[in-house]
């Protein structure tokens, strides 16, 4: 069973709701010292970068965004979304893209003690040059193996000796590049049986350090214009790229006028109601949990405490939401990390009276979406 330490540590994390996902708010300093405290926990961490192209995943399989809901740390790695973040008044202030962390990591000459790096997937013979180019260069990562294990399946790609042979050299970070659906499945199957501190999927990463792909100039990352320069590199790109925005902006349409209310705090995004209270009825069997004013959380807020005592309980949770007047993002993060943790419990999790205003709260930051992904295999 999992402490009381771990599910606190969870609900203590800054977690907003985008598009029905969870994401940190946490800057690349702040990842940093993240990782480093992380890898002294006996259990691991799995660290999602999320893009358009992982929304739209999202959307349309429902083991992915299961498998980002269940991340232990999520951040923002595109532009795009961290514009979309700020126009919704979340605190983000910059990306954290997974490539740019491990070269981050990897320049760092301040650490007494460099993350030790495995290399899982990338194109052939990317994982030597890679391994090579790393540990040329003294830094903040040091690679002690690679391993490609071809196009097999995600079950081919789970075999024993391929866990063995990670496990054999239980690196600090386990970066994987298998493609992003491929690679989220691997990870979400087979978390519980590597003894790496961090695993990741974070894409072309390996063939940036090998240097078989080129990253964008720093300018154009900056401006947001970085697909570009993948298009350039990788024309094939272009088709997933044009669909994922053609995705985003007839979903951005479809909810225009609530768009037009979260960025301008009208309506029912107005931040001047009354705000938030709770009140708690324990059972045997469930804990019911009473919402009532505007639904807010501070990085103080009793919620935290509330929800986490709920879920170490192991009893079925009730949110009664009769009395709720409206939600922010923060609260949805909050929530999609209940809906985590009920799952993982194998506990319930029941939401009711949600008045019509709150409903549409609820589809603007797509949580249903991700509710029905969670309790598909009747759990909740």
């Amino acid at each position: 069973m999992l402490s009381k330490e771990i599910i606190s540590r969870e609900f203590n994390r800054d977690v907003w709701c985008l598009f029905g996902l969870p994401v940190d708010n946490i800057d690349m300093e702040g990842i940093i010292v993240e990782l480093e405290k992380r890898r002294q926990y006996p259990e691991n961490t799995v660290l999602s970068t999320i893009n358009v192209n992982w929304v739209v995943q999202s959307f349309h399989d429902p083991e992915f965004r299961k498998a980002i809901v269940n991340s232990d740390l999520v951040t923002l790695d595109g532009r795009p979304l961290l514009w979309l973040a700020k126009c919704l008044h979340f605190p983000m202030e910059d990306v954290v893209p997974g490539s740019s962390l491990m070269q981050k990591l990897h320049q760092n000459n301040k650490l007494n003690d460099p993350f030790s790096l495995f290399l899982f997937g990338g194109q052939e013979g990317a994982g030597q040059l890679a391994q090579d180019r790393i540990n040329r260069v003294p830094g903040g990562l040091h690679a002690v193996g690679f391993l490609n294990p071809g196009f097999g399946s995600v079950e081919e790609m789970s075999d024993n000796k391929i866990i063995e042979t990670i496990n054999n050299k239980a690196p600090d970070i386990l970066l994987v590049a298998l493609g992003a659906l491929k690679g989220t499945r691997w990870i979400e199957k087979n978390r519980n049986r590597l003894n790496a501190k961090v695993v990741s999927h974070l894409g072309a990463t390996i063939n940036f350090f090998a240097g078989t792909v080129r990253r964008a100039p720093k300018l154009l990352c900056t401006v947001g214009l970085e697909w570009v320069w993948r298009i350039f590199q990788e024309p094939k790109l272009f088709s997933r790229y044009f669909n994922d925005g053609l995705f985003l902006l007839l979903f951005l349409l479809r909810h225009i006028m609530l768009w037009y209310q979260a960025i301008t705090r009208r309506g029912i995004f107005n931040q001047d109601y009354a705000k938030m209270k709770v009140a708690q009825l324990e059972k045997d069997d469930e804990i019911l949990l009473f919402f009532k004013g505007h639904l807010n959380v501070s990085k103080t807020s009793s919620l935290r405490k509330i929800f986490c005592e709920a879920v170490c309980s192991r009893k079925r949770i009730v949110l009664d939401f009769s009395k709720t007047i409206s939600a922010d993002g923060a609260f949805m993060g909050q929530l999609l990390l209940l809906m985590k943790w009920q799952h993982r419990n194998a506990c319930g999790l029941v939401l009711r009276n949600i008045p019509a205003e709150l409903e549409k709260i609820f589809n603007f930051f797509s949580v249903f979406h991700s509710l029905s992904v969670m309790k598909n295999d009747g759990n909740s």
